[in-house]
């Protein structure tokens, strides 16, 4: 039985080492269950604890918890745990619940202790900004979830790390090389430089910012990180933000998309970064835009940490402010900026608008380059420079070109300019412009220490397009041009502009007394309140305000203009210095009325030839003043016409001179040492005056009223008449004269009366015209007298006058008076002396006189012939024969004549009349018949005997003078058939006389 007693013993053994095997597995599954129960709810021992968190330390990983324990599946979990040291107040402090720390199970089983990563779950970043100068706030990152791992060779990757900062969920993701470096930043110490100390500020503004903003969806910003953590600068970034719609304290945005790039720095730059932003429109305080693209690239140069080298990129489709709207738009820009000054060290811009629109103007394209850089001579600054003291520091060059610009008061096909800035001036130069027909070249340069500008300019386009643009007097005298083709101008000048901390500006009173202006201007076929010229060229200048046109020359067909000219713009005073030829009836509008009115009594048929000097003053036309010389040809003054006149020319104080006036007019000439027109007293004085001249053109010149006087006085050649005095030189004044006329003329008609010759002087004074002293031959004999006129202000003419002729031949009278074929003769002496008359009351005239008719032939005037055929019946011839002496006295009272000595005397007869005869003609007489009367002895004594027929012979007359009735006063009526006359009955074979002999035919 022994070979079954040790396999027995094998079995018993097996037996007994399984059991003491399971109760080893027991209680090493009861240790082990008791330790992770104890390290799941007591914690790691410190012996564990120790070599984990020294082995993070070595992967530049510093954090305290309050309990580390070990989670089943999820390995070991830190608990409460602060990543750092709390002993620094300045530093970052990130805090968490927990922090899984992911062991290599591999490594562990090798018996070494790796960890390759950590969960970090609900922690939080808090920095308190301690040496910030605001108010102390706390800066909170929430809600940090991040998976970072620690990899070999001394590298950091943090997966998806999430957090909330300002409201805004942020994504991150990092790579981080040297990672140990890490504990050594400043920043996470809380010292350092000045640019690492301002960060909390930054993050303060960056969480204000972004708590200002509010989105329609809460954005995501992702955030990637890549640098080696011994050099900050060599870490490059990546923010990336969209959102639908935002809402921010400068506007809205829909559609947004924000790409933010921060790139490692190169040896010659700390850093640079990129910002792109897109928006589908954007409205803000300042613009609304549509597709709005941004591109901004920023560069930190190494010598200088603060200052940035910027570029700038902007593109919209189109973009509204309160000023303009343009579309498309881009703009490029490059600039060096301190971050601690808004103003560009230096820079330059590029401006690109396809369509530009504002209330001022429209363009359909704008360019506009510009060039900042630092000033190389600063001017120091100066209190009295107001904001120009922020540009001393800088020099600019720019460049702009606008197509199509069209305003309500300006349209321009194109305009380009250059300029530059660099203190104390600036300047814009190669100024052009194609407008209206034309162009414009300029420059202009002004200095701010002196405030002057200075400025030169040539055009050649239609200057009147702009006159909307000017007011008062400046648009006025501009619209008074017209022009065929514009003008060509040059000019140059300089002003002053009013102090630039002046709140309320002068600009008249400061840049109006400054002006200094230079240049010329050329223009053909143009044309100045109607003054139409072919050609005019001139210089001009101005200073303290006086304005002169040195050599202004005019041209047409008809004659030129050349003059000189100054105008004080301040007192309005001006001068003139001309000699023309042309057509001077355009200068009349330039008048005043009073000299519009003299001007209007002109006619030139031909262009006058007039030099001299012109001066007074614009606002007072009273005051405007002439000197100078005439020659006039084929001129009409007041109808009156002459050939050719040549003056010496005074316009004065309203006075208007004619110096040694010399005219003709064929053989007729004038002459006078001064003829002046006062409008003052509106009245024309002559001094010295001679014609040889038709009277009526002459009367027709100085008045109506003294042409209508002497309407009735014909001069059948010129006389001679010298003039003294002055007239009225309106109808309306016509009692204001003393005017003296010297006249001799011959041969002259007044009425029905012709005389050869005739002198008299003719004296105007106020409303009364007196002839004295007139002298000349009447019909045979001589005549004399004097007449006296009275206008009053009623209608009609009062007068008097006084006529004597002596030896005038009562045939050649009555020639003129009746009939050529009379048989009137005889030689006559009339004094008729007229006191008082009335031209509009035809029975006002009163006065006296006589008459005396020698060798008479009368009795072919009816009421002398009543008495011829009774005469001739007694005594044939008797009522036929010629008076020896015919004498008359008379009165004249209220146009009736009467006459009671009448007396005719014949060698064979005597009449006597007695009575009165009207100016109608009506006769009232009686009339006595002395047959034989004037018989030389016997006449007495046969008038005696035949005293009884005598009585025969007394007749009353009625009727006219044409047609007289007479009717014998002893004759009774019954004697005398009604179907006789009484010249039948007179008549030999007629009832009186049956015993008469036959008539002798």
């Amino acid at each position: 039985m022994p070979s079954v007693r040790p396999k027995n013993r094998f079995w018993r053994l097996c037996r007994i080492y399984f059991r003491r095997f399971r109760i080893f597995i027991w209680i090493i599954t009861i240790v082990l269950l008791s330790a992770v129960l104890y390290v799941n709810r007591v914690g790691v021992p410190e012996f564990v604890k120790r070599p984990l968190v020294n082995k993070l330390r070595e992967h530049g990983v510093a954090l305290e918890f309050a309990q580390l324990r070990w989670h089943w599946g999820e390995g070991f979990v830190a608990h409460d745990v602060i990543f750092g040291s709390m002993d620094e107040p300045a530093a970052p402090q990130l805090l968490a619940e927990r922090v899984q720390i992911q062991l290599n199970s591999r490594a562990l089983l090798r018996g070494r202790l790796q960890v390759d990563a950590l969960g970090l779950q609900s922690g939080r970043l808090e920095w308190i900004p301690v040496n910030s100068n605001a108010p102390i706030r706390a800066l909170t990152v929430a809600n940090i979830q991040a998976q970072l791992r620690l990899l070999p060779g001394d590298q950091w990757r943090l997966d998806d790390l999430r957090a909330r900062f300002a409201g805004a969920q942020f994504l991150v993701s990092a790579s981080v090389t040297n990672a140990t470096a890490v504990r050594d930043w400043d920043i996470l110490k809380g010292t350092g430089t000045a640019a690492t100390t301002r960060w909390p500020e930054r993050l303060q503004k960056l969480a204000d910012t972004l708590e200002s903003i509010s989105f329609s969806a809460p954005p995501q910003l992702r955030l990637v990180l890549e640098g080696d953590a011994r050099n900050l600068q060599s870490f490059g970034a990546r923010l990336n933000l969209a959102a639908q719609r935002a809402n921010t304290p400068w506007g809205q945005a829909e559609s947004v998309e924000f790409i933010s790039r921060l790139f490692p720095a190169t040896s010659n730059e700390l850093s640079h970064a990129e910002m792109d932003l897109t928006a589908a429109s954007a409205q803000t305080k300042w613009a609304n835009t549509t597709n709005l693209n941004l591109q901004l690239r920023l560069v930190s140069l190494a010598p200088k940490p603060d200052v940035v080298d910027a570029s700038l990129t902007l593109r919209a489709s189109a973009a509204v402010t309160p000023w303009a709207s343009v579309s498309p738009i881009q703009m490029k820009a490059r600039w060096i900026h301190a971050v601690t000054n808004p103003i560009p060290e230096s820079g330059q811009v590029e401006l690109a608008v396809e369509t530009a629109d504002t209330r001022w103007a429209r363009a359909a394209g704008v360019q506009f380059n510009a060039t900042l850089a630092p000033a190389t001579n600063v001017v120091a600054p100066d209190p009295t420079l107001a904001w120009w003291t922020n540009l001393l520091p800088y020099q600019l060059n720019w460049s702009t070109e606008v197509r199509a610009v069209k305003s309500f008061e300006l349209e321009a096909e194109d305009i380009r300019a250059e300029g530059n800035w660099g203190a104390p001036e600036l300047s814009i130069t190669n100024l052009h412009a194609r407008l209206y027909r034309g162009a414009l070249d300029g420059a202009a340069r002004l200095d701010i220490l002196t405030r002057r500008l200075d400025f030169n300019a040539t055009c050649n386009f239609d200057l009147k397009r702009l006159a909307p643009m000017l007011v008062g007097e400046s648009r006025a005298w501009l619209e008074k041009l017209t022009w065929a083709e514009p003008p060509w101008l040059r000019c140059s000048g300089a002003f002053t502009l009013p102090g630039w901390t002046e709140s309320e500006p002068n600009w008249p009173g400061t840049l109006v007394p400054s002006l200094q202006l230079g240049g010329e201007v050329a223009a053909t076929n143009c044309a100045f309140a109607g003054i139409y010229a072919n050609w005019l060229k001139t210089h001009l200048t101005c200073t303290n305000r006086i304005w002169s046109l040195p050599d202004f020359s005019a041209g047409r067909p008809d004659g030129q203009i050349d003059f000189a000219h100054t105008v004080n713009e301040a007192s309005g005073d001006f001068y003139f210095r001309l000699r023309s030829t042309l057509d001077l009836s355009p200068v009349r509008s330039f008048l005043s009325p009073e000299g519009q009115k003299a001007f209007d009594w002109c006619a030139f048929t031909a262009p006058p030839v007039i030099g001299g000097e012109l001066w007074g003053n614009w606002t007072n036309l009273e005051r405007t003043g002439f000197r100078g010389q005439l020659a006039l040809t084929n001129f009409t003054f007041r109808e009156l016409h002459v050939d050719a006149a040549v003056t010496q020319l005074r316009y004065t104080n309203r006075v208007l001179s004619f110096l040694e006036p010399r005219a003709w007019n064929g053989p007729q000439h004038m002459r006078a040492n001064l003829i002046a027109a006062d409008f003052n007293t509106m009245r024309i004085h002559f001094t010295n005056g001679l014609a040889v001249f038709d009277p009526r053109p002459i009367t027709r010149a100085i008045g109506p009223q003294v042409h209508e006087i002497m309407s009735p006085y014909h001069f059948l050649a010129p006389p001679t008449a010298r003039v003294e005095g002055y007239a009225p030189l309106t109808p309306d004044n016509v009692d204001d004269a003393d005017l003296v006329f010297d006249v001799v003329a011959a041969p002259f008609e007044v009425w029905k009366f012709s005389v050869p010759k005739v002198s008299t002087r003719i004296h105007w004074l106020r409303d009364t015209l007196t002839l004295t002293n007139v002298q000349g031959k009447f019909y045979g004999g001589d005549a004399a007298g004097w007449a006296h006129f009275v206008f009053p202000k009623e209608p009609g003419t009062k007068f008097a006058f006084t006529a004597y002729t002596t030896n005038t031949n009562l045939r050649l009278l009555m020639n003129d008076l009746t009939s050529p074929t009379n048989n009137l003769d005889g030689q006559m002496n009339v004094n008729l002396v007229i006191t008082d008359a009335h031209t509009g009351n035809p029975l006002s005239w009163n006065g006296y006189g006589d008459a005396e008719l020698r060798d008479g032939l009368i009795w072919s005037i009816p009421i002398f012939g009543v008495l011829s055929k009774p005469l001739d019946a007694i005594a044939p011839g008797v009522g036929n024969s010629r008076v020896s002496s015919a004498t008359a006295s008379f009165v004249i009272s209220n146009s009736v004549i009467y006459s009671r000595d009448l007396e005719m005397r014949s060698p064979a007869m005597r009449l006597q009349y007695r009575g009165t005869v009207d100016f109608d003609g009506q006769v009232q007489a009686r009339v006595t018949a002395e047959p034989l009367r004037g018989t030389p002895v016997l006449g007495p004594v046969v008038n005696v005997a035949l005293w009884p027929v005598t009585r025969l012979f007394q007749y009353k007359i009625t009727g006219t003078l044409s047609d007289p009735k007479p009717e014998p006063v002893y004759i009774p009526k019954i004697l005398l058939s009604p179907f006789k006359t009484l010249e039948d009955f007179f008549t030999p074979g007629g009832p009186g006389f049956t015993n008469a002999p036959p008539e002798i035919k």
